[in-house]
């Protein structure tokens, strides 16, 4: 289920942390504790820190390399975007998923891809080499069910989309409120290869681009950003402790 990412494993509360992280970047300290919220973040949006599991101020700090500080201001960090609990006197955890967080995630990212779509389609030069390039790479991953190729390339498939209408840097925005979507979506494995209608809606949107149709792309893109939340409870009853509201 996890990436191979960085190795950091869930477990009890005596949990041995295999954590593999990026090297260490020479940078002054105010920058360290972004680099340790990054790979921390990371690691959860990936689920290879599941929800629930206990995050040691001592054991991160010595698997990162750095001392208690820069750890404890990124533990902060991620309790204001509720992907951590910290309980004084108790410790701190890996949050539940909340599915509200989700919700807002696919309104904003369902808003923004259909903008970027009607945007791209105004393009009188419209290259779908890329995309398409990157659409065959997801069909093979499907085929394969190979978790981290299919990940990778759905979302440089939506990433792509708002390279065509020229405004990449708004795939960041997205990138940064959709972490909860991604942990929800990376529970969906292996289900995902056991429904095509995924796969068949990339395609649509790539049809839809070559032929410029406006109203078939807005329609697949509203269908495929919600179709999580419309399978989330699947995923709710298998995983009950994963989930809050």
């Amino acid at each position: 289920m996890p990436s191979a990412r960085s190795g950091l494993s869930a477990g009890g509360d005596n949990q041995q942390l295999n954590f593999f992280p990026s090297p260490r970047p020479s940078i002054q300290h105010n920058r360290i504790s972004d680099w340790v919220d990054t790979e921390l973040c990371e690691a959860i949006r990936s689920l290879q820190l599941v929800p629930g599991t206990p995050l040691s101020e001592p054991k991160l700090a010595a698997a990162l390399n750095v001392s208690r500080a820069p750890v404890r201001e990124a533990l902060t960090r991620l309790a204001d975007q509720r992907l951590v609990t910290i309980v004084p006197q108790v410790g701190t955890r890996v949050a539940p998923i909340p599915m509200s967080d989700v919700v807002e995630a696919c309104f904003i990212r369902t808003a923004l891809e259909r903008g970027a779509f009607s945007r791209a389609i105004q393009e009188k030069s419209l290259n779908l080499d890329s995309i398409r390039e990157i659409l065959a790479r997801n069909t093979e991953a499907f085929a394969r069910r190979d978790e981290h190729a299919w990940f990778e390339s759905d979302d440089l498939l939506h990433q792509e989309v708002f390279g065509l209408a020229g405004v990449p840097h708004v795939w960041k925005v997205i990138r940064g409120v959709k972490v909860n979507l991604d942990r929800l979506r990376r529970l969906a494995f292996p289900y995902v290869f056991d429904t095509p209608g995924i796969l068949a809606e990339h395609t649509e949107i790539v049809d839809a681009l070559a032929s410029r149709d406006e109203s078939a792309g807005l329609s697949v893109i509203s269908q495929h950003a919600n179709r999580i939340i419309d399978e989330s409870v699947l995923f709710q009853d298998r995983f009950p402790s994963y989930f809050t509201d």
